[in-house]
């Protein structure tokens, strides 16, 4: 039976001989060849020596981008999460701007469904860098909403309109979207009204209430119902889903009055089709009674 132990050391010994090597072969061989070496590592999942030759290369090159995220995903598969800090300020040191390395890392992650160390390391540089607080919550809103983990994006939605109360309608909207996602309607809807009144304009927010009243008459119609059920307007602190029985009518102007503006229907013209069919549906409604005697 083999010894663990002297073949766990050799195969260290080995690592740190190529290490060596590749070091001194740094300026001998050229970074490509190094980085050639680093990729094969990276691309076997071998993320100990893909790490460490990374981590040789990133602390000798100056103003190579594209080093950073396999750097910081390797480091990270390693569990090595000071060694990524160290390439975050790395990089600041060197003006290369933060936007564009976190950008390359979270695609890569992606590409290895790696998204956890992507995330773990925006927790980490908001942890050690408190400055960057709100630039770090903006891209974990990012994040989350485009993974569809709505339970964190309304938390972190939450967190940034603490922290900026202003000029937050843009958040407010993505916070109304996850609350949908997650079926609370009722909290969706208030939020999107919320909006409005910060921003009578938002073409978002119009565009999720007025859908939201045509689309809730159109299904009624379609059931046989002579009301439209939908979700009392209510203050930040109401719990539960309390609903207001609304006619069908009456839920049609409403979604006209949202959607039936200049620029919705210069913005997106296919409103322009729901507009006509809600004012079809509205006529219908207004047309008088008339019948054979």
């Amino acid at each position: 039976m083999p010894d663990l132990d002297n073949l766990f050391m050799t195969k260290t010994f080995i690592i740190g001989i190529l290490l060596f090597v590749s070091s001194l072969s740094f300026s001998v061989l050229g970074e490509n060849k190094i980085l050639i070496k680093a990729e094969e590592h990276f691309n076997k999942k071998e993320w100990k020596e893909a790490s460490e030759i990374y981590n040789i290369v990133l602390n000798n090159e100056k103003g190579n981008i594209a080093l950073y995220a396999p750097s910081i995903i390797a480091a990270g598969k390693c569990n090595n999460y000071n060694r990524i800090m160290s390439y975050i300020s790395i990089s600041e040191n060197r003006g290369i701007p933060l936007d564009s390395v976190l950008t390359k890392t979270l695609n890569l992650a992606l590409k290895t469904r790696s998204t956890d160390i992507y995330e773990n390391t925006l927790l980490l540089i908001k942890n050690k860098q408190p400055w960057l607080k709100n630039y770090i919550n903006n891209r974990l809103l990012e994040f989350f909403y485009n993974r569809k983990n709505n339970i964190k994006c309304i938390e972190i939605a939450d967190a940034i309109i603490e922290n900026n109360p202003k000029n937050i309608t843009d958040i407010m909207v993505i916070k109304a979207k996850a609350m949908n996602d997650i079926g609370d309607i009722n909290s969706a809807i208030g939020v999107m009204e919320e909006v409005l009144s910060i921003n009578p304009t938002s073409i978002e927010a119009r565009l999720f209430l007025g859908n939201y009243y045509y689309i809730s008459a159109k299904q009624s119609i379609k059931d046989g119902n002579f009301t439209v059920k939908l979700p009392q307007k209510r203050g930040k602190k109401s719990e539960g889903v309390k609903y207001e029985n609304t006619d069908i009518y009456s839920a049609l102007k409403r979604a006209k009055i949202y959607l039936d503006v200049d620029y919705i229907r210069n913005k997106r013209p296919y409103v322009r089709n729901i507009i006509k069919e809600i004012d079809d549906m509205i006529s219908a409604f207004e047309a008088p009674i008339t019948g054979n005697k």
